[in-house]
C-alpha cells in the first residue's frame, strides 16, 4: 500500500498500534518483523493473515498457553559458526539449545493442531527439527552454561586433579594461618587470590619472619599479600591444571562450533520463522486485549464499519485511572456500491476527525495483518493507497504555508492516486478565500472520483454540502449533535449534513446578542434558512434514530422469548414422546404377561378335562390375573399422562381451572373456552387444543428454587484469563498497576499457577513483582523460573 505523506501513519495512530503490540513481542526477530510491517494489498496476503490470525486468536481464548519461550536471537552465532577455528562462548552456545528446544516444542504444538486449526499446523512444516544440534550441545553444556566436567575424558581427569590440588592448597593456607595467628604476622584471617594465585595478607613489618614471595602489596604499604614457600609447588600445579584445563574447553567448544556451523543455514531459517510466529502471537494478544474481531477484507468488498471503536483511544483509556476514563462512542459508517464519496459536516471537536482517522486506521491495520475493535460484520475493501491531508504542514523552512502545503499535496496525490486508493482530506476548502478554496477542492475531488479513488472529508463549508448531495456518488453525513444541551453525541450519520451550530453554540458562551443579532444579518436570510432546515432535519433525524434503536431493543426481547418458548415447546414434545413410549413398552410387556397367562390356563382345562372344581379354580386365577392387569394398566396411563388416577377431578373444566393436556405432560390454566376448542397458559405460552383433550387437576405445589445469580448484561462472555503475564517494557507505575489487576483476574479464576515475565535487567521490575506477590494473601508461594524457562527473568507463583 502506498502511504503519503510518510506522516500519515503517526497521525491516524498506526504508529501507536505498533507501538501497543510491541509490548507482546518476545524476540529481537520479532521486533525487527514489526518495525518492516507494513500495510499491503494482496488480497491473498492478507485474507491468510487474517486467517491465520483469527486460528491462534482462538487458541488463546479457548486453549492452553502456546509454548513459546527463550527465542534468544542466535543469528550472529550462528553466522559466525561458519569461520573456520571459530570458538562459540559456553553462553552462546547454551542460548542455541535453548534456541532449538523453543523450535521442537512450537513445532509439536502446532502440529497437533491439524485437525482443529489446519493453517497454524502448516507452520509446523516450515520450522526445521535441529534435535541432533540440542544433543551435542547438551552433552557439553549445563543448563547454566557451563562446560560439563564430562564434556570430555581429559577435561574430567583434569578437572579431579585440580580439585585435588585445591583441596591440599586450603588445608595448607588453614594450617599456616593458624599457626601465624599465633604469632600475630597476619593483617587478616583470610586467604585471598592475587595473580590468580591463593597468598596471605602478611603486615609488612613481619614479611621477612616468614618463608615466601610477595605477590602483591596494599595501596597503604601496610598490608603485603604473601605466598608461603610450602604452597609454592601447590600453586604451581594449580596454574598448570587451570591452563591445561582452559586449553581442553576450547578444544571441545571449537569442535561443537564447527559442528553447529554445519547446520547455521537450518538456524538462520528458523529465526526466520521464530520472528514471525512473535510477531503473529503479539498480535493475536492485542487483539484480544482490545476485544477485536476479524473482519472480512476484499476487493469487492464495501467499507461497512459496526460499532467500530478507535484503538488509539482505547489504548489511551487503558493508561489512565478507570474515573478518568472516558466513553468511546462506537461508529457505524456503512457505505454503498455506488458511494465513493462522504462529505461529513457537523460543529468542531464533535467527531468528524476522530471518525475519519478511525475508518483509515482500521483499513491500515486490517491489511497488516491486525483484528480491528469492530463487530465480526464489518466488511473493509482492500486499498492499494492511502493519501491523508490533515492541513498541518505548514513549514518555516521550505517556506509553505497551510493553503501552500496543501496544494503541494494534491498536486502529489494527483500524480500518485490511482482506482482502489483511500484519500482523506480534513477541513477541505480552507486556509484561501472560501470560494475559490471550495471551488479548487470540489474539481479535485470530482477528478479522483472519476478515477475510482474512495473519498472521506470533513469540512464547514455549506456548498460541499450542496455538492455532495448532487453529485453521483458522494453522499452527505454528520455528526449528531443533541440541540438541547447543545453537546456532540459523536454519532455518525449517513445521508443527513450536519450544522455548525455557530451562533447556537456562541450564544451559550455568552456572547452578546446585538453581537449575533448583526452576525445572521450579515449571514443572510437564506443562509439562515438553510441552517434552520438543517437543523430541523437533524432534530428530527435523531428522534426518529431515537424510535429505530428502542426498536430494535424491542424487536431483539421479542426474538429472545420467542426463542426461549421454542425451546419450552421442543423440551415439552421431547418429554411427551419420551413418556409415550415408556407407556407403550409397559403396555406391551403386560399384554405379553397377560397372553402367557391365558395360554397356560387353557392348557390347564385341556388337562383337567370334565373336573368342574379344577376349572372353576383355573377361571378364578385367569380373573384374578385380568384384573391385576387392568390395574397395571391404569397406572401405565397414568404415567403416560403425567398425573395419578386420585389427582383427577371428574367434574368438566372451566376458565381459571388448573388442566393437564392429557397428550402431553403439559399443565396449566384454562383459558377460554370457544366451543370444541380450548386455550390454555402454559408457563406463559398460550396452546390452543381441544376441550376434550383437557383432564381437570389439582395446582402442582411450587418447587423451591435456588437462586440464578447473572450479571447485569446477560450477552457477556467471561474471557479467560491467560497463564502468563509479560510486563517487559512497562515502568515502575505502569508495571504496578497492571500487576495488580491481573493478581485480581486470577483470584477470581480457576488458575492455581501463573507466570510473570518481567525481565532481569536491573531489576526494578523484579523488585516491584515481589513485593506485591508478598503482599497478597492468595500467593502461597513464589520462585524464579528453573533456567530454561526463564531463570531469574521470570517468576512462577502458586495461588492457594
Amino acid at each position: 500500500m502506498k502511504i503519503f505523506p510518510q506522516s500519515a501513519s503517526e497521525k491516524l495512530g498506526y504508529t501507536a498500534v505498533l507501538e501497543a503490540a510491541s509490548v507482546y513481542l518476545r524476540s529481537v526477530m520479532g521486533q525487527e518483523e514489526l518495525e518492516n510491517l507494513k500495510p499491503v494489498s494482496v488480497e491473498s496476503i492478507v485474507v491468510h493473515k487474517l486467517s491465520l490470525l483469527r486460528e491462534l486468536m482462538d487458541v488463546l481464548q479457548f486453549e492452553s498457553e502456546v509454548p513459546f519461550e527463550h527465542p534468544f536471537d542466535i543469528r550472529e552465532s550462528a553466522k559466525r559458526s561458519r569461520v573456520k577455528r571459530a570458538l562459540l562462548s559456553p553462553e552462546q552456545l547454551h542460548q542455541i539449545r535453548q534456541f532449538c528446544i523453543t523450535c521442537r516444542l512450537l513445532q509439536n504444538y502446532l502440529r497437533a493442531k491439524n485437525e482443529t486449526h489446519p493453517l497454524l499446523s502448516q507452520l509446523s512444516q516450515q520450522i526445521i527439527p535441529l534435535k541432533e544440534v540440542e544433543r551435542e550441545i547438551g552433552e557439553v553444556i549445563t543448563e547454566h552454561g557451563s562446560v560439563k566436567d564430562n564434556a570430555s575424558p581429559a577435561l574430567r581427569q583434569i578437572r579431579k586433579s585440580l580439585g585435588s590440588r585445591r583441596n591440599e592448597l586450603r588445608s595448607a593456607i588453614d594450617r599456616i594461618i593458624r599457626q601465624m595467628s599465633k604469632d600475630g604476622y597476619l593483617a587478616e584471617f583470610e586467604a585471598t587470590i592475587r595473580n590468580g594465585r591463593m597468598v596471605l595478607p602478611v603486615r609488612a613489618e613481619h614479611k621477612r619472619k616468614i618463608s615466601g614471595f610477595v605477590q602483591d602489596v596494599s595501596a597503604t604499604g601496610q598490608t603485603v599479600y604473601l605466598e608461603p614457600t610450602e604452597t609454592l609447588h601447590i600453586n604451581n600445579d594449580i596454574r598448570e591444571l587451570e591452563q591445561q584445563e582452559r586449553a581442553e574447553i576450547e578444544r571441545i567448544l571449537m569442535e561443537l562450533t564447527a559442528a553447529i556451523g554445519l547446520k547455521h543455514e537450518h538456524l538462520l531459517s528458523n529465526a526466520a520463522q521464530i520472528g514471525r510466529f512473535d510477531l503473529l502471537l503479539a498480535t493475536a494478544r492485542l487483539s484480544l486485549s482490545l476485544g477485536c474481531s476479524i473482519p472480512s477484507v476484499g476487493a469487492k468488498h464495501q467499507l461497512s464499519l459496526q460499532n467500530a471503536r478507535n484503538p488509539v483511544l482505547m489504548l489511551r483509556n487503558r493508561r489512565l485511572p478507570k474515573e478518568q476514563r472516558e466513553e468511546i462512542v462506537p461508529l457505524n459508517m456503512k457505505l454503498e456500491p455506488d458511494e465513493k464519496g462522504v462529505i461529513i459536516t457537523g460543529p468542531n471537536a464533535g467527531g468528524k476527525s476522530v471518525s475519519l482517522k478511525t475508518a483509515a486506521l482500521l483499513s491500515m491495520m486490517a491489511q497488516s495483518g491486525f483484528a480491528i475493535p469492530a463487530d465480526d460484520t464489518s466488511t473493509l475493501p482492500l486499498f492499494s493507497g492511502l493519501w491523508l491531508d490533515m492541513g498541518d504542514e505548514q513549514s518555516i523552512d521550505n517556506d509553505l504555508s497551510t493553503f501552500s502545503s496543501r496544494l503541494a499535496w494534491m498536486r502529489e496525490t494527483l500524480k500518485g492516486a490511482d482506482a482502489g486508493s483511500l484519500v482523506l482530506v480534513d477541513e477541505a476548502g480552507t486556509g484561501t478565500d472560501p470560494e475559490e478554496g471550495v471551488a479548487l477542492f470540489q474539481a479535485f475531488l470530482e477528478i479522483l472520483h472519476q478515477r475510482g479513488c474512495m473519498i472521506l472529508a470533513t469540512t464547514h463549508h455549506g456548498n460541499l454540502k450542496v455538492f455532495a448531495h448532487n453529485y453521483r456518488g458522494f453522499v452527505n453525513a454528520s455528526m449528531e449533535f443533541d440541540r438541547n444541551r447543545l453537546t456532540p453525541t459523536y454519532r455518525f450519520r449517513k445521508g443527513v449534513p450536519g450544522s455548525s451550530y455557530a451562533f447556537e453554540m456562541s450564544e451559550r458562551l455568552g456572547l452578546s446578542p446585538d453581537l449575533l443579532k448583526r452576525a445572521r444579518e450579515l449571514v443572510g436570510d437564506s443562509k439562515n434558512r438553510l441552517e434552520s432546515l438543517i437543523t430541523e432535519m437533524e432534530e428530527k433525524a435523531q428522534e426518529a434514530g431515537d424510535i429505530r434503536s428502542k426498536t430494535l431493543r424491542e424487536q431483539v426481547k421479542a426474538e429472545k422469548l420467542m426463542r426461549d418458548y421454542e425451546q419450552r415447546l421442543k423440551t415439552l414434545t421431547a418429554e411427551r414422546d419420551k413418556l409415550r413410549e415408556k407407556a407403550l413398552t409397559d403396555a406391551r410387556e403386560i399384554m405379553q404377561s397377560a397372553n402367557a397367562r391365558i395360554e397356560e390356563a387353557i392348557q390347564k382345562v385341556y388337562e383337567a378335562g370334565t373336573d368342574k372344581e379344577k376349572i372353576k379354580q383355573i377361571r378364578a386365577e385367569v380373573n384374578q390375573h385380568r384384573q391385576a392387569v387392568e390395574a397395571d394398566l391404569e397406572q401405565t396411563s397414568a404415567r403416560r399422562k403425567g398425573r395419578l388416577p386420585d389427582a383427577v377431578d371428574a367434574s368438566p373444566p372451566k376458565p381459571g381451572d388448573t388442566v393437564r393436556l392429557s397428550d402431553s405432560n403439559a399443565t396449566g390454566e384454562l383459558i377460554e373456552v370457544n366451543g370444541n376448542q380450548a386455550v390454555v397458559d402454559v408457563n406463559g405460552l398460550r396452546l390452543k387444543t381441544k376441550y376434550k383433550n383437557l383432564v381437570k387437576t389439582q395446582k402442582p405445589k411450587e418447587q423451591k428454587r435456588e437462586p440464578v445469580f447473572s450479571t447485569a448484561d446477560d450477552d457477556f462472555t467471561p474471557v479467560p484469563v491467560p497463564a502468563t503475564l509479560d510486563i517487559r517494557g512497562f515502568r515502575g507505575e505502569q508495571a504496578g498497576s497492571e500487576l495488580m489487576h491481573y493478581l485480581d483476574r486470577v483470584s477470581a479464576s480457576s488458575l492455581r499457577r501463573i507466570e510473570i515475565i518481567h525481565g532481569k535487567g536491573d531489576g526494578v521490575l523484579k523488585k516491584i513483582v515481589h513485593e506485591q506477590l508478598a503482599k497478597r494473601k492468595e500467593v502461597s508461594k513464589f520462585e524464579f523460573a528453573p533456567w530454561e524457562q526463564g531463570g531469574p527473568g521470570c517468576t512462577i507463583v502458586e495461588l492457594g
